[in-house]
């Protein structure tokens, strides 16, 4: 916040302007990643002064580096544990990444989900992130038994773990945006990853028919935004999603939410019935990863790999 304040105050703006934008934003990096828009109505100041402060920031930040540098940058990873997973996925789910899971009803995104907030808790060196979780949970999918149940397969005490997250309940679309904003309050304050399941379950309640679509689909963007703006400050933010009927292709359903939701999230991943309770994730969509597919199976534990499963 220090840092904020003296980066306005050295550019001569009033203190008034200064005590808002500070207590919304905590760096100036930050600042310079913000669309103006969002910084005029979050900070409640003219959009010509928010303009000009996100051009300000950008010009203090914005460098140019070579890609060695780049390719040299050492990932932390979120880790399934589950090896067939991990591989798949390059090591697992790198932070600062926005990740979208999805599938058919009953196929495991919750379970997957909660599989991923204990496993965030974890020390950086058994796979984990060594933070707090944000989850939002927006159909009535979250467990506490199911996280205690995890959470002590990976040697934790429950109660523990179920203190290390945070859960807000939202069932419309302006709960779920104020969870997001205050998400990302957690991220600054050291939350790792953030979880939301559903994101489309308040859209599809309260926006339905076409007449609609440009409405539901503004404020989609709005909410993919905070979401950016928690994985820009270094948390995996991962949101589950239900699936669509395809009338033709290969594919017989893709996720739901249109083009606005399609170019945000990456990887885009989806999970799939096989027999019994294996499940098969698949990579679709990726800059980063090949397609491919892994196998695993959903136990009391979690997540699992099959080998070794009767």
């Amino acid at each position: 916040m220090a840092e904020v304040r003296e980066f306005l105050k050295a550019r001569g703006y009033p203190d008034w302007i200064i005590e808002r934008i500070q207590a919304c934003f905590s760096s100036v990096r930050e600042l310079s990643m913000v669309p103006p828009g969002v910084l005029a109505e979050s900070c409640g100041v003219d959009a010509k002064v928010a303009r000009e402060i996100v051009r300000q920031a950008a010009e203090a930040t914005v460098s140019l580096r070579p890609a060695i540098e780049v390719a040299r940058t050492p990932k932390k990873y979120l880790k399934f544990l589950v090896k067939s997973i991990d591989e798949l996925l390059g090591g697992g789910l790198p932070r600062g990444s926005l990740v979208e899971i999805y599938g058919e009803p009953g196929v495991g995104k919750t379970q997957t989900a909660l599989h991923l907030a204990v496993n965030a808790l974890l020390p950086t060196d058994e796979g984990g992130l060594g933070g707090r979780v944000v989850y939002v949970d927006t159909e009535g999918g979250f467990s506490p038994d199911r996280v205690a149940a995890m959470a002590r397969a990976r040697g934790m005490e429950p109660e523990s773990a179920l203190e290390r997250i945070s859960v807000a309940e939202v069932r419309t679309v302006e709960a779920l945006l104020v969870a997001l904003t205050r998400a990302r309050d957690e991220v600054r304050a050291g939350a790792v990853l953030v979880v939301v399941d559903s994101l489309l379950s308040p859209f599809r309640q309260e926006y339905s028919g076409l007449g609609m679509l440009a409405a539901r689909q503004q404020r989609l963007a709005a909410a993919l935004g905070e979401l950016g703006r928690a994985a820009d400050l270094g948390a995996v933010c991962v949101i589950t999603n239900h699936v669509i009927g395809k009338t033709g292709g290969l594919q017989r359903y893709s996720p739901a939410g249109g083009y606005v939701l399609g170019h945000a999230p990456d990887p885009v991943l989806l999970i799939r019935r096989s027999v019994r309770n294996r499940r098969i994730l698949s990579v679709v969509d990726s800059s980063h990863l090949p397609p491919g597919e892994a196998l695993f199976a959903i136990t009391e534990a979690g997540l699992v790999d099959v080998e070794g499963l009767a």
